[in-house]
């Protein structure tokens, strides 16, 4: 799952498609959101809402745990995120989401 899954989209990682529930925790507020696709660096997520770039956010995804992650884009509906923590728990995400969504 390391190489991009088309090398001319410039992805370091290869992305898994999926519609598994998280939430998006940004500040105080706490948004319903399902997880598009998912890699090791980081995610698509529907949240409905227009986030600003560069904000740091955190996904709740049970059972699973907490992620932190930076918005990287937002198009009104979806965010694309970053994973900025330990790089092992995420891999756990990313292989349990695949393996089971």
């Amino acid at each position: 799952m390391s190489q991009p899954s088309n090398p001319s989209d410039g992805r370091e990682f290869e992305r898994k498609n999926t519609m598994f529930g998280a939430r998006l925790r940004v500040g105080d507020n706490v948004y319903g959101s399902e997880i598009v696709n998912i890699s090791f660096g980081g995610a698509q997520v529907r949240v409905g809402r227009s986030l600003k770039n560069g904000d740091k956010v955190i996904l709740e995804v049970e059972p699973f745990g907490s992620f932190e992650t930076e918005i990287r884009w937002s198009d009104g509906k979806d965010v694309g995120i970053k994973f900025n923590g330990d790089p092992e728990k995420v891999a756990e995400l990313v292989m349990a989401i695949a393996t089971y969504a």
